[in-house]
């Protein structure tokens, strides 16, 4: 009885899937037991076809869901929030999950709309609502400042070459300056757009307040993290990073080595990693905790992550209260 109320009221909820690619995007809308589809073109016109086409079926407050594939779906996401419509955009490897968990073996455009319509439907993700412009700003200026960095490793490696073209080593430093110059002047960007910003200051502020946490550490947090508005819980902010444990055991036999999930931000958990083994080392108000975890017979790497966790859990209350990092409540357990 209790199956057929459920089926009943997923009758009643109204959902959207959209697979989103560079030029294009596929619909699927399940409302009443129907499954309609459509497919649009990437831009302005084919958003506006696409509240034309949902306003045709009298869908009643409809749950649209995306999976974040970058600046293809947030242009997708803020037209449809902007037009007063309820959005989720989700990580992929969710839809991934669920698409195994159902042994769907088709993969097409068409049917991953579908399969994310079922995620919706299933699931409820969380609401999304659009960054400021000017952490959109912080976004761009700091990933280029990434993709600027990669490009120099990649100089710096050439020229580690035994044998080397004296003129072709002076074309590759005179790059890797061009390069350092300009990741300085974007870093300078960045600095400016926050301070020009009243609550990016103090969120800066109160982040890099916590000895060991560096202005790259504080920009990405700022950047790349979504606002902590978006999580009920601290947990829920640090399994958007992927630092949360994942356990692997069946019945009483099988017992796999517990590690993180890695499910969210590479470039999040590598800024944190490097704050991490300056907070062991140098930041006092962690040295109890640390102990604590030595003297359980951690290895370094896991306490290195066990660090990881426990700033993001401060990170989440500081910005969720705005105040300043305060020991005794982050240690008070």
């Amino acid at each position: 009885m209790i199956i057929i109320l459920c089926e009943a009221n997923m009758q009643n909820v109204h959902v959207i899937g959209i697979d989103i690619s560079k030029k294009t995007f596929d619909a699927c809308a399940m409302f009443n037991g129907k499954n309609k589809k459509n497919s649009f073109n990437n831009n302005g016109t084919g958003c506006e076809e696409l509240i034309s086409w949902i306003k045709e079926f009298g869908l009643t407050d409809p749950h649209i869901c995306m999976e974040s594939t970058g600046s293809y779906s947030e242009a997708v996401a803020d037209f449809l929030y902007n037009s007063g419509y309820k959005v989720s955009v989700i990580n992929p490897l969710q839809v991934k999950s669920f698409r195994i968990s159902k042994m769907i073996r088709q993969k097409t455009d068409k049917s991953d709309c579908e399969v994310i319509a079922m995620f919706c439907l299933q699931n409820f993700p969380v609401l999304w609502s659009p960054k400021s412009r000017e952490n959109k700003e912080l976004h761009e200026v700091n990933a280029r400042i990434d993709t600027l960095k990669m490009e120099l490793n990649r100089l710096i490696n050439s020229l580690e070459k035994e044998i080397i073209n004296k003129i072709v080593a002076n074309s590759i430093n005179e790059e890797m300056q061009f390069i350092k110059d300009m990741i300085k002047k974007l870093e300078q960007e960045a600095l400016n757009i926050i301070n020009d910003s009243p609550q990016l200051k103090r969120q800066y502020d109160i982040l890099t307040e916590i000895k060991g946490i560096g202005t790259k550490t504080a920009m990405t947090i700022l950047a790349d993290m979504p606002d902590v508005s978006r999580f009920e819980n601290a947990k829920q902010y640090a399994a958007f990073v992927g630092v949360t444990p994942s356990h692997f055991q069946s019945g009483t036999s099988v017992k796999g080595k517990s590690h993180i999930s890695r499910l969210g931000s590479r470039k999040i958990r590598k800024a944190l990693y490097m704050s991490a083994i300056v907070v062991k080392n140098h930041n006092n108000a962690f040295q109890a905790f640390v102990n604590r975890l030595v003297s359980k017979g951690k290895r370094p790497k896991v306490i290195i992550v066990a660090i990881m966790r426990k700033l993001l859990h401060i990170f989440f209350g500081i910005l969720k209260s705005n105040k300043s990092f305060n020991q005794n409540l982050a240690f008070h357990c």
